[in-house]
């Protein structure tokens, strides 16, 4: 059994039946193509993680606001266009120093966005390697700064979501717990209808969401 089959592919299937139970049907993002990926990782010069592989290989998976912190997933070629992007502003910007001598943070070529929320943020896969290879770190466009990963790996994420969804109970409350900026936060459907992630006291449980 493949790892699509076995774990992203699971995670996914319980977020999509989920949705698709609460919500309105929204846009999808299609899975990317095959050979777009292989010219990219021949870019970068490196073979993608399995699960990042797998998460740009799914189809069908929905383009709604339904990852925590208001993120909707793109699509591969968006998600490279953004990628430019960023590296293009990093480059204009030059190489500084801050206050403490310390080198600022830019957007690096080993970074890969999934997801974008309305302001203009997005995740990233990290795909540098070393201790956070393949985890997912929240971008900021205005500050720049990694911090803690919101997730270790794709996978982590849709397991999260997944059983937030399904329990009522919070996601992120291991990267609150390790000093993250961003609260553990429960789903809740409006009354218009859309999923909302509120901010989670994790010592509270809660019902499933309606």
């Amino acid at each position: 059994m493949t790892s699509i089959d076995h774990g992203v592919r699971k995670s996914w299937d319980r977020i999509d039946a989920w949705l698709g139970d609460h919500l309105h049907r929204a846009p999808v993002r299609a899975a990317a193509d095959g050979g777009r990926l292989g010219a990219f990782e021949a870019d970068i010069g490196a073979a993608l993680p399995t699960e990042v592989h797998d998460w740009w290989t799914l189809d069908r998976v929905s383009a709604d606001y339904w990852i925590p912190g208001s993120f909707a997933p793109v699509g591969l070629e968006d998600a490279l266009e953004t990628r430019e992007i960023w590296l293009l502003v990093a480059e204009q910007e030059g190489a500084s120093s801050a206050a403490n001598g310390e080198p600022e943070p830019r957007f690096l070529p080993s970074f890969l966005p999934i997801a974008m929320s309305p302001g203009g943020d997005g995740l990233i896969v990290d795909l540098r390697f070393g201790d956070s290879y393949g985890a997912v770190f929240l971008w900021d466009h205005e500050t720049w700064v990694l911090g803690v990963p919101l997730w270790g790996s794709v996978a982590s994420m849709l397991q999260d979501i997944a059983a937030a969804l399904e329990s009522g109970t919070p996601a992120l409350l291991r990267h609150a717990a390790s000093g993250g900026t961003e609260k553990a936060c429960a789903a809740r459907v409006d009354d218009a209808g859309d999923l909302v992630w509120e901010v989670a006291d994790p010592g509270i449980p809660r019902t499933s969401p309606r």
